[in-house]
């Protein structure tokens, strides 16, 4: 059973700070242009408890009780100040984010492990991995009445995930889905490929001309398996501003931890805004090395475009001006078309409820037949096995 639009339209347009959402459908931030009216509060509440999902820009709501929140992209914790008083339910990572940018309080942060059931005003939720940006969360919950529900929040679908024991020992009744991309056209190379890909093409370019300097864009929160790769395959430091070490710090990884800098000279792979990634400006930012690099290559890792579709790495090419090279990366942190129903197919939720383009009766409608098919064309496939 699909659900047309019950929740409506559940994502906001709050204004991402730092550009930190990836382009999404058209080339442009995956939360730009789209209508979001949102009449209700109660549509961000998940059905059956006193919970919703990424839904501060309300404020306090009544009758709700937690207020989770999946991942630190500011369409999802838009609304959340130092004054915040509510009581937030997110992992470890999105915590340290929320407290550190954000100076929220550290009594109002409650802090849930991953991978592990545990109680929250009466009900279980499992916290799971998922393959977003760092601290992404997908939301699995086990309801008084015997459901169970499961959200994404935004996502990008593995079959890895296929492997998740908290999945295989149970059966998801209710699917609230991260529907940025679910429309055939949107087709790009899995992540692993765009990454190996980046990082190849760096290794092959320094190692032709040692003086080129390896830039990478990103948003304030997102893009970092890139730029990580980029700085292994050189075995380099990877150079950040300090707000952006401070950030990468709160991932508490030593072994990131150990591979970022905020010394511009120590490091031959810097990370820069996506803004800030254009010929002009990278022109003028090389020149301020110019004692030390010659050339330079930037990696802008986005989202699907119409201007540049790439099924395959092999599609993607360079643009070229002078001694500067900027290449587009397809590397996506939600789900391609294909990777969606994939993962629709081997859940087999009961019920799909579509957190994003859901604001408009024709989108609706084109999901909601999107979903029949993958399920009808699961179930016949179940049923000539099985005769």
């Amino acid at each position: 059973m699909v659900v047309p639009g019950m929740f409506g339209e559940m994502r906001r347009n709050v204004g991402a700070e730092d550009g930190e959402e990836e382009d999404g459908p058209g080339g442009v931030p995956a939360e730009a242009g789209r209508h979001h009216v949102v009449p209700s509060t109660r549509r961000f509440q998940v059905r059956g408890t006193k919970f919703t999902v990424d839904a501060f820009q309300y404020g306090e709501i009544q009758g709700i009780a937690a207020y989770f929140l999946t991942h630190f992209h500011s369409d999802h914790y838009g609304g959340l100040t130092k004054k915040s008083t509510l009581p937030i339910y997110c992992n470890r990572i999105t915590g340290n984010l929320v407290k550190s940018k954000l100076r929220v309080a550290e009594q109002y942060v409650h802090v849930l492990p991953m991978n592990t059931k545990v109680t929250v005003e009466g009900i279980k939720v499992i916290l799971l991995e998922a393959n977003h940006c760092p601290g992404a969360a997908m939301l699995l919950f086990f309801l008084p009445d015997g459901q169970t529900v499961l959200h994404t929040g935004d996502f990008r679908a593995d079959p890895s995930m296929e492997t998740y024991p908290e999945l295989l020992g149970c059966r998801v009744q209710t699917l609230y889905l991260d529907t940025t991309y679910c429309s055939p056209e949107y087709t790009f190379p899995r992540q692993q490929e765009a990454i190996d890909f980046a990082a190849n093409t760096a290794f092959e370019l320094v190692t032709l001309n040692p003086r080129t300097l390896v830039v990478c864009g990103s948003y304030s929160v997102g893009k970092e398996k890139v730029f990580l790769a980029l700085a292994g395959v050189l075995g380099s430091k990877v150079c950040l501003s300090r707000d952006k070490y401070n950030t990468m710090c709160c991932l508490e990884s030593e072994q990131v931890r150990q591979r970022i800098t905020t010394d511009w000279k120590a490091a031959q792979v810097h990370v820069l805004p996506m803004m800030q990634l254009s010929f002009k400006k990278l022109r003028d930012y090389l020149a301020r090395f110019s004692g030390r690099y010659d050339q330079l290559v930037a990696f802008k890792p986005t989202g699907w475009t119409f201007s540049q579709r790439v099924e395959s790495v092999g599609d993607i090419q360079p643009q070229i001006s002078g001694n500067v090279s900027i290449y587009g990366i397809p590397y996506s942190e939600h789900s391609s078309f294909l990777e969606m129903k994939r993962f629709v197919q081997w859940l087999r939720p009961l019920k799909i409820i579509p957190t994003v383009n859901n604001g408009s009766q024709d989108s609706r409608k084109a999901m909601e037949q999107c979903f029949s098919e993958w399920l009808t064309e699961t179930e016949n496939k179940l049923q000539r096995v099985y005769t």
